[in-house]
């Protein structure tokens, strides 16, 4: 069998049968062992290599077990270190613990105890890096280095960024779908003192409302049918860290007075429970629409939006930064080759033009989806070209692409003509899409959900025979 030699042991002992057999032991499922006969000659090794596990005997001459200790942790602190000790000096190892020791045997002992105490130790040494890694890796994912852009206006949302990642206050961080909020509100969380404390996310319009609450606070066993045992809400789970509320437009008005309680008062209580909960939760809210206007329409809570809209971050379409797109064309092109282990592949001047050009209704998100493809399809080619980017080469830039409209001396209906322009669309669509309602959306950038509403509004609901289409086609 082919040795660990990811994970080395140095096994010390002034016993040539104590040192024998465990080095015999651990070989056996194939660990690399050194060995050392006393305290200074493992130091000298310790000085030379970074041992993985130290397995050392306390009592013997010279220097002690407790000082083997000491300086293997000082040298090497995630070293595993077991210690062997008689059992008339249990107190010794107990200190040995103390001092950080990882385990202790007393003897005489199992091997096979001894085997699995180890394997463990590594086990637990091995979780704890990964995790560290994991750790290192997000804050690198989501901190200022992720977020592309040099425009004026993303300039400024970096110094917001720095200032209010420092604070405890409120955000709320206004921009359209697709221009990067969630990134954003991580760039927040992981620049500031609770990045090594959880960051909760929870889309408020992708939870039926009827749930949304229970996701939130949680519930105790038999608040409700099938409330088998006790749910711990979102809420927390933030405890100490960051609470990130997405699309916060879409909360019902009767959970909008609950989260306004838990703003103010910092507590709340699971579904089913009179027991209050008391949480130290950051709250970072996003939304893709006017919270403002959502008040003055009465369909948000003003006090509400006043406690959300403590710092407000609001970031800009697409179209209004086009000086970022081929900063952010580079960026996802260096990105997906990597990703897909290709050459680093450039974009023509014609195709950078066209994509200069586009509106991006889907922000940045669509354009990185569009990168994404030109990047996968274009095969071993260098270079991507404009066909290389079907949405934007379908979408002409010159006034050819909308009709022309002569307004009579006594004017038009504004509303009615665009009612009217909007009943075409509609209609064109569903007739390139034969009838099926998710591609006519598709053609028209607009989600399925936003396509039938239009239908009905227009009554023009859907016949059986277009179900049949969709589902044929789904």
């Amino acid at each position: 069998m082919e040795q660990k030699r990811d994970t080395k042991i140095l096994v010390v002992d002034d016993e040539d049968y104590m040192r024998e057999v465990v080095r015999r032991a651990l070989e056996n499922v194939n660990f690399e062992v050194d060995e050392a006969a006393d305290g200074k000659t493992a130091l000298e090794m310790l000085r030379k290599y970074p041992y993985n596990v130290i397995i050392t005997d306390l009592r013997m001459p010279g220097l002690t077990g407790e000082a083997i200790v000491d300086e293997a942790l000082s040298l090497f602190p995630e070293t595993i270190v077991i210690v062997m000790t008689g059992f008339g000096n249990i107190q010794s190892a107990v200190e040995a613990i103390r001092r950080g020791a990882y385990d202790y045997l007393p003897k005489p002992f199992q091997l096979a105890e001894l085997v699995m105490r180890v394997e463990k130790g590594i086990e637990e040494q091995q979780l704890k890096s990964e995790n560290r890694l994991l750790r290192d890796e997000l804050q690198d994912k989501y901190h200022f280095s992720n977020l592309v852009g040099s425009s004026a206006a993303m300039q400024n949302i970096y110094r917001l960024i720095g200032v209010v990642a420092q604070k405890t206050s409120t955000v709320l961080i206004e921009g359209e779908t697709g221009t990067g909020k969630e990134l954003i509100a991580r760039a927040i969380h992981y620049s500031g003192p609770r990045k090594d404390q959880p960051l909760v996310s929870v889309n408020c319009g992708a939870i039926p409302s009827n749930l949304l609450e229970d996701e939130l606070f949680g519930h105790v066993k038999g608040a409700f049918t099938n409330a088998h045992q006790h749910r711990i809400g979102r809420f927390e789970q933030a405890n100490h860290g960051t609470l990130f509320l997405d699309e916060v437009s879409n909360m019902p008005m009767d959970l909008q007075v609950k989260l306004l309680r838990v703003l103010q008062e910092r507590e709340f209580q699971r579904v089913g429970s009179a027991t209050t909960i008391k949480v130290d939760v950051r709250i970072l809210a996003a939304t893709n629409g006017d919270l403002l206007e959502a008040v003055e329409k009465g369909e948000f809570r003003g006090d509400l939006y006043y406690r959300l809209n403590v710092i407000p971050i609001r970031v800009p379409p697409l179209k209004q930064r086009r000086d970022d797109i081929p900063v952010l064309v580079a960026h996802f092109t260096r990105k997906y080759c990597a990703e897909q282990s290709l050459a680093l592949k450039h974009v023509s001047h014609t195709a950078m033009k066209n994509l200069m050009a586009y509106e991006w209704p889907g922000n940045v998100r669509q354009l990185e989806n569009a990168v994404e493809m030109a990047v996968a399809l274009s095969g071993d080619r260098p270079l991507l070209d404009a066909d290389d980017f079907p949405v934007v080469a379908r979408v002409s830039t010159s006034d050819e692409a909308f009709p022309s409209i002569d307004i009579p001396d006594d004017g038009v209906h504004f509303n009615n003509m665009v009612s009217e322009l909007e009943r075409r669309l509609i209609l064109q669509s569903l007739q390139v899409a034969k009838g099926n309602k998710k591609r006519a959306a598709s053609l028209l950038h607009l989600k399925r959900t936003t396509f039938v509403e239009k239908l009905r509004r227009m009554g023009m609901e859907a016949s059986e025979s277009d179900s049949d289409l969709d589902l044929a086609e789904a």
